[in-house]
């Protein structure tokens, strides 16, 4: 894996079309700071940024509930197996963990439960994507003696867990947290592999404006009151014209949160899953190292771009973009909700309607990140998140980790949803990062 992109060097991918295909958009090149603001603030060095929305084999961050008639039940009509020969995982079908890796890694092991009860001993399962949900299941199955085979489109494995590093430290472009550390199954991988973990305090903050946390925690309880929370956007308890300071919270609970705008979040997203108890955990040494050991020695095939399954009472066949099949008894999908909306694979025969209605019915989220290193911090290093609103456009830049608390290393993580994230995700790098620039220089002049 290549480094970050420093001062005039070329992109970690290639090109942007290249980026396009093989994952999630990185770095093309750095464009030069601006030259307004504090002229205390430096430069960086080197940044790293995502664009899930344009990778082929993501198409977006991770699900969140739209309104529909199905509401939360969307997610169990897209997890159930169809004749029992095709099976589905994924967070997008976790009813318990959505948008999370942990759900992720439940999903697989929940399918990989689903064959076996179907499955006659030992047959051969095709998966179909290499994150913590492919490679859970994967794993359960080989276990339990079955011939697994994984495929996976990109040329790397893990899916929308991937570690980069920028000063030396891992830069988590998909999944940052292990949510809800207390009880959790990403916990337990965590001990296995005896890695450290950093404890996230969100409360140790600068720049949060507690009059805009206030307001909007008043509208927040007109949610209990909603008629029909599957069918009502979390925007109808909320004022038309709402103020500069209501914006950024509104912004920093929902884009921040659900990857999605309070206008396409429906009330009930705002229920669903457990409660998440114990505190949020940055992985020090990357959360791919968890994934490697879920994975174990199971191989996976990176570049088979699968293209259409085939599945009936005979089995499953498997076509893939080079036009080379896979035939195996069962197929379980895991590729995110993204890619299903887009219905880049074939299914053969169709999806049931239900299950074409529970795709709908789950919108696909942006969540996107710019990661910058500087020479040294000029920033306050003792919080763990920065909140910052510009008075003409509040949702952008919003929140800031500060990476110097977390890793020791000058680098900082800006974060933008929803409708933010998509409007930079087209955006050059130099665009980008001059954007992210500009802010900082404002907050800190």
């Amino acid at each position: 894996m290549k480094p970050p992109n420093q001062i005039g060097r070329r992109g970690l991918l290639g090109s942007a079309l290249a980026m396009a295909v093989t994952g999630t958009m990185a770095s093309c090149k750095l464009g030069t700071a601006p030259g307004r603001g504090n002229p205390a603030i430096p430069k960086p060095v080197a940044y790293l940024r995502t664009s899930w929305s344009i990778d082929a084999f993501a198409r977006c961050s991770y699900s969140y509930l739209a309104p529909s008639s199905l509401g939360a039940r969307a997610r169990p009509v897209l997890a159930a197996p169809v004749q029992d020969r095709l099976f589905f995982a994924g967070e997008a079908t976790s009813s318990e963990a959505p948008s999370t890796a942990h759900g992720a890694l439940e999903s697989g092991r929940r399918a990989a439960r689903q064959v076996i009860d179907a499955a006659g001993e030992g047959e051969h399962i095709v998966i179909i994507g290499s994150g913590f949900a492919g490679l859970g299941c994967a794993r359960t199955l080989v276990d339990e003696n079955y011939q697994v085979t994984v495929l996976e489109g990109r040329n790397r494995v893990g899916g929308r867990i991937w570690t980069q590093h920028i000063a030396g430290v891992p830069a988590e472009m998909g999944a940052s947290w292990i949510h809800g550390s207390s009880g959790n199954v990403m916990t337990r991988v965590l001990k296995e592999t005896g890695d450290p973990s950093y404890t996230f305090d969100y409360d140790n903050s600068t720049g949060e404006d507690e009059r805009a946390t206030r307001e909007l925690a008043r509208y927040e309880k007109k949610l209990d009151q909603v008629d029909d929370p599957n069918e009502a956007t979390v925007a109808s308890v909320m004022p038309r014209n709402p103020s500069v300071a209501l914006r950024t919270a509104l912004n920093i609970n929902y884009p921040l949160e659900y990857a999605a705008e309070p206008s396409q979040l429906s009330v009930e997203a705002t229920f669903e899953g457990r409660d998440l108890k114990g505190p949020d955990l940055l992985l020090p040494r990357g959360y791919d190292r968890l994934l490697a050991h879920v994975r174990g020695d199971i191989p996976v095939r990176t570049g088979h771009v699968v293209t259409g399954i085939r599945y009936g009472s005979d089995g499953a066949t498997v076509t893939l973009r080079d036009g080379n099949t896979v035939q195996a008894d069962r197929a379980v999908v895991t590729v995110p909700i993204g890619v299903l909306k887009a219905a880049t694979i074939d299914f053969e025969p169709a999806l049931p309607d239900a299950k074409q209605e529970a795709v709908k019915a789950l919108g696909a989220g942006l969540l996107d990140k710019l990661w910058l290193e500087f020479p040294e911090p000029f920033w306050d290093i003792d919080v763990d998140v920065i909140e910052w609103f510009d008075p003409t456009n509040p949702e952008l830049w919003s929140w800031w980790v500060n990476g110097y608390k977390a890793f020791g290393k000058p680098v900082l993580l800006g974060l933008n949803g929803g409708d933010q994230a998509h409007d930079l995700a087209r955006a050059s790098d130099d665009e980008v990062v001059d954007s992210g620039m500009r802010a900082l220089q404002r907050m800190h002049s």
